[in-house]
């Protein structure tokens, strides 16, 4: 009997010391590090985030109003010009031999007119002489006929010189005109876009067809994005709206907003004017348009995780806890959202390597 009370003691006692030092190699739970801040319910400004891509404001076309040898272009594609720049010119020569053959008929029928309007005075003079000798019987009829004959012969000359001295004057300014406008300014401050000919082409006048000699895209950019149609009555024409592309940020506002809706997306396409900022064309741009605030729980953005539901931690004592949530507006970095309450702690740095319910120590 003692035998086996021995026995029994001795298990007792291997059982006791095996969890002792099961006790002593179990590992301890590890502590992760975090910043908490404390949730409140603030007004914060209020967003609608769209895409657009980026476009010029106007593209000029610039041709020229008369037909000739395309002589020199004074720019080429990507050139930054300004008002009153020199763009391309004609060659001038056989407009300047025009417009001397013009003014030296100008001045031909000038001196024809004087001629004509002098021996038009002058037969008007003499009829109304010969009128009074007539009604007193000095002269007879047929004096009297060939007289007026004469002094309605010079009217009509004079009325003929009058009408070619007309026709030569038009001409000359015509040809004045072509000779002035044989050479492209640019109207505005833009960027050369594109150059369709080369120097030496015959240009066919602008009778036969319509030539783009120079195209310049004007420097004011916009931004088109199409605006859904729950939103127009948040978004209208002098709504201001931040431009991101690639990280490049500039600020902007909307110029005008399409009455009818694209028939392939139901979208009403928005121009949005970007202030000092100069993108490339054709740029995909994160366009975040200002709606007002709105009064609610918002957190910072990066608090905030998705893995199929978007989720933050929230610490309670020493531990961290997962809660779901759903997010419901934003602005820059932060986000409204329900499912967390005011005075909360939300954990808002150290959270990558936190499991629901982690062990937590908070820092500053």
């Amino acid at each position: 009997m003692k035998k086996i009370v021995a026995i029994f003691m001795m298990s007792i006692m291997l059982l006791l010391v095996g969890c002792a030092q099961a006790e002593e190699t179990k590992p301890e739970e590890k502590v992760r590090a975090v910043k908490i801040q404390k949730v409140e319910e603030t007004k914060n400004a209020v967003s609608l985030n769209y895409i657009g891509t980026v476009d010029s404001k106007s593209i000029m076309d610039y041709s020229f109003k008369t037909g000739g040898k395309l002589k020199q272009v004074y720019v080429k594609k990507g050139d930054k010009v300004k008002k009153g720049d020199l763009l391309a010119s004609l060659d001038q020569e056989d407009l300047n031999l025009q417009l001397s053959a013009a003014k030296a008929n100008l001045i031909s029928t000038e001196e024809n007119i004087k001629k004509a309007e002098d021996a038009m005075n002058y037969n008007k003079d003499q009829f109304n002489k010969m009128e009074k000798l007539y009604e007193a019987g000095s002269i007879s009829k047929s004096q009297y006929d060939q007289v007026k004959l004469q002094k309605d012969t010079s009217i009509a000359t004079y009325n003929q010189a009058k009408s070619q001295h007309e026709a030569t004057q038009v001409n000359y300014e015509n040809t004045r005109i072509a000779l002035d406008e044989s050479v492209i300014y640019a109207k505005e401050d833009g960027i050369v876009v594109d150059i369709p000919h080369e120097e030496g082409e015959r240009i066919a006048p602008p009778a036969m067809s319509y030539v783009i000699i120079v195209q310049v895209r004007s420097m004011e950019q916009i931004i088109n994005t199409g605006i859904a149609q729950k939103d127009l009555n948040k978004i209208k024409e002098g709504t201001k709206a931040t431009i991101d592309i690639d990280g490049e940020i500039a600020k902007g506002v909307i110029t005008n907003i399409d009455e009818a809706p694209d028939l392939s997306t139901r979208t009403y396409n928005a121009e949005v004017r970007v202030e000092d900022k100069n993108y490339r064309l054709g740029s995909i741009a994160k366009v975040s348009f200002d709606i007002g605030e709105e009064q609610g729980v918002w957190i910072p953005m990066q608090s905030i995780f998705s893995n199929g539901e978007d989720y933050v931690y929230i610490v309670k004592e020493d531990r961290a806890f997962k809660r779901t949530i759903t997010l419901l507006k934003n602005h820059e970095d932060q986000v409204m959202v329900e499912g967390v309450s005011p005075e909360e702690l939300l954990a808002i740095s150290g959270m990558k390597n936190l499991n629901d319910g982690s062990k937590v120590n908070i820092v500053e």
